[in-house]
């Protein structure tokens, strides 16, 4: 077993790389699935280790194939093994069919499955593996609410039953305590409510040669914070405030709103900026003095008093607080004509649903219900193949996407895709996503690709939450992040 892979494979994918395999290594598909069954039962014997009583369900396809190997081999080291057989049919895989016959030549027995108690010590799914689609059958169903009742713990054997591997959806699932995945990790584990329900990954390439990745070009890769924080170079010490970007921020339309104007302007003070800017509405000036004595403020009624200020931005964040009033409105449409990198977020992704538009100059950073309104269909549509939505988005506005929520998806100039797997319950409080944003302009304005800086800034911003996660969960304010960030940018110091 290994770290995660930082590569992201769709199930066909995975399914070339086994194929691959086969062909190349001189190995057989079964003797692929002993691999795969040893090292779940190593996994077991590892997290386990007292467990005696072991109850085992298996599918008619592969992934019970797996199931039926590993039962073998827990039999072997003397534990009491049941094995209950779910979805019978009578085209069974060939190396599936031999996993169950040596499963019988070991004196192993298949008992029908019909809803029987399945408390033990531990229970393996291996029902269904990563090349199930919807709709599921209902005598799987019934097998799948039947190990959630058992609350026992649960090892799923490539992927929780009932998880589609390339949306991370599902209906009905196995809510494992731990996965193990084999040969390459499957996109759908690390994309939205997936990852409540795959428990603790492992991980296991059963011994495939590294060159045959490079054969199969995976669909995305991991954020990863070492290997995106290089992206920042140390600063020269004759370093000045002019060297690092001006930031300028059009929001606060509402005095309700004006909050998310100094939360993205601390953000992108924090990130490094030199200079950052805010334009607000007459309303919302006298709120804004809490904001950072450091951020520059101007009250405008009409957007072409601001023309010198955006003259003189070296990128612009426009939606923080924007309000869809008609303030709002006006000052979008003027700040939308600049052909600076710019970073649309909020009430700035609103206005472009009602006034959409195609630019390769800005990053959109919208949460799923954004996402659901820029695309013209519901927030459950989006969580429901996160991917596919990020694609789209790309396709129909261009720019780098950042698609935010549990397993944040950055879309790229080339439509490359990267995901920063991981929840952060810490950050679901209202104006952290303006603190993304701020933090994403700051970068920018340090000459950051748009690409750069959108994966570096997720990074950031997840991993600031993670430290104030230790604290819990809940209570967190988003203004809690800015010294995290702060640090986090500055690993030499």
């Amino acid at each position: 077993m290994s770290d995660l892979p930082l590569a992201l494979y769709s199930s066909k994918d995975v399914k070339k790389i086994d194929n691959l395999a086969v062909q190349k290594l001189n190995i057989t598909g079964y003797e692929l699935m002993c691999r795969a069954g040893e090292a779940a039962f190593k996994a077991l014997q590892n997290y386990w280790p007292a467990a005696k009583n072991i109850k085992i369900l298996c599918g008619p396809g592969n992934n019970g194939g797996d199931g039926f190997v590993l039962a073998r081999l827990a039999k072997m080291a003397g534990l009491n093994v049941s094995v209950f057989l779910v979805g019978e049919r009578g085209d069974v895989p060939l190396q599936a069919k031999q996993a169950r016959e040596d499963w019988l030549k070991a004196k192993g027995e298949i008992t029908l499955f019909q809803d029987q108690n399945l408390v033990a010590d531990v229970v393996v799914d291996a029902l269904l593996g990563t090349g199930f689609h919807f709709p599921l059958p209902d005598q799987f169903a019934t097998a799948i609410r039947a190990i959630n009742k058992s609350n026992s713990p649960v090892l799923a054997v490539d992927i929780p039953s009932g998880l589609e591997a390339d949306t991370g959806s599902f209906d009905e699932v196995v809510y494992a305590t731990r996965t193990i995945t084999f040969i390459a990790l499957k996109i759908g584990m690390v994309c939205a409510k997936a990852i409540d329900v795959v428990g603790e990954l492992i991980f296991d390439d059963l011994g495939i040669n590294a060159g045959l990745f490079t054969q199969v070009k995976p669909m995305a890769t991991c954020i990863v914070f070492k290997e995106v924080i290089h992206y920042l170079a140390p600063r020269p010490l004759s370093s000045h405030k002019g060297d690092n970007g001006h930031v300028c921020i059009i929001g606060g339309g509402k005095t309700g709103y004006s909050g998310a104007v100094c939360l993205a302007g601390e953000a992108a003070l924090r990130a490094g900026a030199g200079l950052v800017s805010a334009v607000i509405s007459p309303e919302s000036l006298p709120l804004m003095a809490r904001a950072p004595a450091e951020l520059m403020t101007y009250s405008f009624s009409r957007p072409k008093a601001m023309r010198a200020l955006l003259e003189a931005a070296t990128v612009l964040v426009l939606g923080p607080g924007l309000s869809q009033n008609a303030w709002g409105k006006k000052f979008f449409q003027e700040s939308i004509k600049t052909t600076k990198p710019c970073v649309i977020d909020a009430d700035g992704l609103n206005w472009l649903a009602c006034y959409p538009q195609k630019r390769e100059h800005w990053i959109l950073t919208p949460h799923p219900g954004e996402a659901g309104r820029l695309l013209g269909m519901t927030t459950a549509q989006v969580q429901n193949d996160r991917i596919h939505a990020a694609i789209a988005l790309k396709e129909k506005f261009g720019g780098i996407i950042v698609l935010k929520g549990a397993g944040t998806i950055v879309v790229g100039e080339n439509s490359e895709i990267a995901i920063h797997v991981g929840g952060y319950p810490a950050l679901s409080t209202g104006g952290t996503g303006d603190v993304l944003a701020g933090l994403i302009g700051g970068l920018v304005g340090q000459k950051l690709s748009l690409f750069h800086a959108a994966c570096l800034g997720v990074s950031v911003h997840a991993g600031a939450a993670a430290l104030e996660q230790a604290l819990g969960a809940r209570g967190m304010l988003a203004s809690d992040l800015f010294l995290h960030i702060r640090n986090l940018i500055n690993p030499e110091g």
